[in-house]
């Protein structure tokens, strides 16, 4: 469940084509907002390096032709876009609850386990 969805779509700038990417993808509940709010045109890049992130991007974008999951660092990939084209970039750049909650994937400060760097 995104904290914030609503400020993030009083923050969007009102274009519905073009390119929108998601740098920190999470579980997606920011994007799933932002899409409802765009056009068949527009596209959004899923970024993330969590492979569960990722598993729920890929899962999205068999719901939805606009998402395209990436795999990586969004520092590495932002470079690939043209900045022309695009319309927005969201990072929400906390922690979730789900990473938090699972002390096993390396994010937990509540409970030890394995560094996940």
């Amino acid at each position: 469940m995104p904290v914030l969805p609503d400020a993030v779509l009083r923050g969007w700038c009102g274009r519905v084509d073009g390119a929108y990417i998601d740098c920190t993808f999470g579980r997606g509940g920011h994007s799933r907002a932002l899409l409802s709010k765009l056009s068949d045109r527009a596209r959004l890049y899923a970024i993330d390096r969590d492979p569960q992130a990722l598993a729920a991007a890929r899962a999205l974008a068999a719901e939805d032709a606009r998402v395209t999951p990436m795999d990586g660092n969004f520092a590495d990939l932002l470079p690939q876009f043209d900045e022309a084209s695009c319309a927005g970039i969201l990072l929400d750049l906390g922690v979730s609850s789900p990473q938090l909650d699972q002390a096993e994937r390396g994010f937990s400060f509540q409970a030890d386990g394995p560094l996940d760097m």
